[in-house]
């Protein structure tokens, strides 16, 4: 995997885990989760866990992505949130997350932050943004899953064949996306010795199967660059953008929006 020194993006599994602090570099706490939105791949929130110098270590409390900052050489993130509000918030049962968008609204609100999804992307008109938060509500599937359930679900394609398993996914830090999701092939397609990088918008989830539909034709598949599994790509915007270009995605960074491509369920 990249290392830590600078990095654009790191995996899910490498941030959860990683301890909070905040500025004064007192131990607030850590990561206990990342919750995926699986409608545009965002971290909806960070699931953080205040032990240390709050000393709040009965409950788990969601913050958003945007209150954190990556400390390389601290392997921690800067949580940048007044202690009293912190004190303050309203944490939830380590057995009984929130999952709905409604319940996020209030906790970004409560944080000083706008939710990601009512704001209005670049060039978009009121009705667009309206008809798009229309869509996401009304979707059968729920609005979040976390990292941990997603990795290790299994990948098939419109046939229903089992193509493969998640192995990881990739954090972008700065926009606060699955920048990538990190696929092993074995199964259907008996690429098994290598792992895959593939656009998060290539993946629909499947709730009652237990996986996700990768649309992406067996022959692009099959004559796709990987990589070992020992030895992942040194990864970068430059390396990520013809990545997605080869499965036919604009990189999510260029986009006023993330889009699933005509067809994607």
């Amino acid at each position: 995997m990249a290392d830590r020194d600078n990095p654009d993006f790191l995996s899910a599994g490498t941030i959860k885990g990683d301890k909070i602090v905040n500025r004064a570099g007192e131990d607030l706490g850590k990561i206990e989760e990342l919750m995926v939105d699986l409608q545009d791949g965002r971290v909806a929130y960070a699931v953080l866990s205040f032990g240390g110098f709050l000393g709040l270590g009965g409950k788990y409390f969601a913050i958003p992505w945007q209150a954190l900052t990556l400390r390389p050489h601290e392997h921690a993130f800067l949580l940048d949130i007044p202690k009293e509000t912190l004190e303050k918030a309203e944490g939830f049962e380590k057995d009984r997350w929130p999952l709905n968008r409604q319940e996020l609204s209030r906790t970004y609100t409560y944080y000083g932050y706008q939710p990601y999804w009512q704001i209005a992307m670049a060039g978009e008109t009121e009705s667009e943004r309206m008809a798009r938060t229309e869509t996401m509500a009304g979707r059968d599937n729920p609005d979040f899953l976390s990292a941990s359930t997603i990795k290790k679900d299994k990948v098939v394609n419109r046939a229903g064949e089992d193509l493969g398993k998640i192995e990881e996914l990739m954090v972008d830090l700065q926009d606060g996306r699955v920048a990538y999701a990190v696929l092993s092939f074995g199964g259907f397609l008996g690429m098994g010795g290598k792992f895959f990088a593939i656009p998060w918008q290539a993946l629909s989830l499947r709730l009652h199967d237990h996986a996700f539909l990768l649309d992406v034709p067996k022959d692009v598949l099959e004559k796709a660059e990987g990589f070992d599994k020992d030895h992942w790509p040194v990864t970068n915007r430059e390396w990520l953008a013809t990545m997605y270009s080869y499965y036919g995605y604009q990189p999510y960074w260029q986009t006023k929006s993330i889009e699933s491509r005509p067809g994607n369920i």
